[in-house]
């Protein structure tokens, strides 16, 4: 026997699984848990003993989500003339939305944010620039996360200069 002894546990539980397989190298000693099909989301500690030493870490457990069909753009492209009102949308397809939120441009867009209205309906969220400036041409993604799945809808904005002097 090695001497090492490596338990975890979920949460508030005791700490009473083995972890069976780990490596030691000159980077440390790595743990491979093999269970991943009946553990859950969320925070875990560990314990590893070597003869009379322990020590004890904590680790969040995240699972990858999973692309599903939640949204739709209502539009591919919308186009504004400057100054005015910019209204995108999507359409909700079904499943849960736990969360919804834009970026326009790399940017995270929010309801507190000056000139932004977001609503969000039973079957459409639609982000509304009050006054709409060449800045905002480019392109806004719409993401909705459901339980362990996402979507995503990207909508183009092409805009034009207000003329009127």
């Amino acid at each position: 026997s090695s001497g090492i002894n490596a338990e975890y546990g979920a949460g508030n539980d005791d700490i009473t699984k083995k972890v069976k397989l780990y490596t030691v190298s000159d980077d440390g000693l790595t743990l491979t848990i093999k269970s991943m099909n009946t553990m859950r989301e969320g925070d875990y500690k560990c314990r590893v003993e070597v003869g009379d030493k322990s020590s004890e870490a904590s680790f969040e457990v995240s699972l990858p989500l999973r692309h599903e069909d939640l949204i739709e753009p209502v539009k591919d492209s919308v186009a504004f003339i400057e100054g005015g009102k910019l209204v995108l949308e999507v359409k909700k397809l079904g499943g849960v939305i736990k969360e919804i939120y834009w970026e326009c441009n790399g940017k995270r867009i929010s309801a507190k944010d000056e000139g932004i209205k977001i609503a969000n309906g039973k079957s459409l969220n639609r982000l509304t620039i009050l006054s709409a400036t060449l800045d905002d041409v480019g392109s806004c993604v719409c993401t909705a996360n459901g339980v362990g799945t996402f979507d995503t809808a990207e909508i183009k904005i092409t805009g034009e200069e207000n003329d009127v002097t």
